[in-house]
């Protein structure tokens, strides 16, 4: 008997590190960034500039700075100038500028000592290799929030002051921040604040039609001819944007319910492969984004994983979570932090769309209502049992 075919003629399409040639719906985005940064090809080390992209998740944040890194680069080739893109995710760098600073520089010098550096050495370092490569550089940092939370203003402050203490000598340093938020910044060194200002891009949520003609334009590139009829297209951008207009989401339920197609040998995707992908998505966390979490960042989402385990509830209290948290550090050997540190872990894993984290007003005063909207309790604790050892 023959095996079907798969719905599938290029999945690498569908993940979420592939960057579109073009991005639909964010022409002016686009431009607004291309035009900030245009000296560098036009004008190169006259000037210095500094940019932050704001938007929800799956707003297209990422993809928009690294199309324009990339077409930055290929523009700088073409015309023979100098010039160099990084992206680092401060949140996968664990809000340390040592380790942003560090992957920026191994971007340029892959040789360079891991070890014995303090991040103003290494800051200086990155100054004097631009130097030397006689470069120019666009640093983006994303999820620059977790920086910020870490180290404090100090950190952005430094960056945006290196160049400036450089009067004489050529601008090679510019800055792109990204962030869902711009609530991170608003205690920022006020001169800081005032240039960063002046250059925001507002990445608004993706319209149904909007999410639609994204899958569409993905679905044509991953699947075989009428394998994802258009009724489906428009099945998974509207749950798309139930979900906060997030493209990533849609990406993710494309791939999903193509892989339910493949395994039911299905020659299309029909409405219940889709269901089937929105009931099993484990997003938006990712693996290697609860590797990247503190050990007690770890522990209190495996403690609220085991209270649902064991709960019918839908909801924990916050008293519930730091319970269940305080019966997993005992349980691995570690002594539990207090109440105020805990609610930190909680904003963090909420932050991160681990868990979900409401106030709730009743008779008996305001309390924040946790929630795991997003993966089954079973499987989370499985994940962060092998992730954390048994303990």
């Amino acid at each position: 008997m023959s095996r079907s075919r798969s719905v599938f003629i290029d999945k690498t399409v569908l993940d979420l590190n592939y960057v579109p040639q073009k991005l639909l719906h964010r022409d002016g985005e686009a431009n607004f960034l291309s035009s900030l940064f245009r000296f560098i090809v036009d004008a190169p080390y006259e000037m210095s500039q500094r940019a932050l992209i704001i938007g929800g998740v799956g707003s297209g944040k990422t993809a928009l700075a690294q199309r324009f890194g990339l077409n930055l680069m290929e523009e700088a080739k073409r015309r023979r100038v100098r010039a160099e893109y990084v992206h680092v995710n401060c949140r996968e760098s664990r809000g340390s500028l040592f380790m942003a600073l560090q992957r920026a520089v191994k971007r340029l010098r892959p040789q360079f000592p891991d070890r014995g550096y303090s991040s103003n050495e290494l800051l200086d370092t990155l100054m004097r290799i631009l130097d030397e490569e006689d470069t120019q550089l666009v640093l983006c940092l994303d999820e620059v929030d977790a920086l910020i939370e870490r180290e404090g203003g100090d950190a952005i402050y430094n960056l945006c002051r290196v160049q400036e203490e450089r009067l004489d000598g050529p601008r090679r340093l510019s800055l792109i921040f990204i962030s869902k938020s711009s609530e991170a910044f608003r205690d920022l060194d006020r001169s800081t604040l005032s240039t960063l200002q002046r250059n925001v891009i507002r990445m608004p949520e993706y319209t149904m039609a909007q999410l639609s003609g994204i899958v569409a334009s993905r679905a044509e590139m991953a699947f075989r001819p009428g394998a994802m009829p258009p009724e489906i297209i428009d099945f998974i951008g509207e749950l798309a944007a139930s979900e906060s207009g997030d493209a990533r989401y849609a990406i993710d339920l494309l791939h999903g319910s193509g892989m339910y197609a493949d395994s039911s040998h299905s020659q299309e995707v029909l409405p219940e492969h889709v269901r089937k992908a929105a009931a099993g998505i484990f997003q938006p966390i990712r693996p290697e984004e609860i590797r990247g979490l503190s050990r007690h960042e770890q522990l209190a989402l495996l403690g609220i994983a085991r209270f649902f385990l064991h709960s019918r509830e839908a909801k924990a209290t916050t008293g519930e979570a730091e319970t269940s948290y305080r019966v997993v550090c005992e349980e691995y050997g570690e002594e539990p932090r207090g109440h105020t540190q805990f609610w930190k872990y909680l904003n963090a894993l909420s932050g991160l769309g681990a868990i979900s984290a409401e106030l709730n007003a009743s008779e008996k005063g305001r309390t924040q209502l946790i929630g795991l909207p997003r993966m089954p309790a079973e499987e989370l604790e499985r994940r962060m049992v092998e992730i954390l050892g048994r303990g």
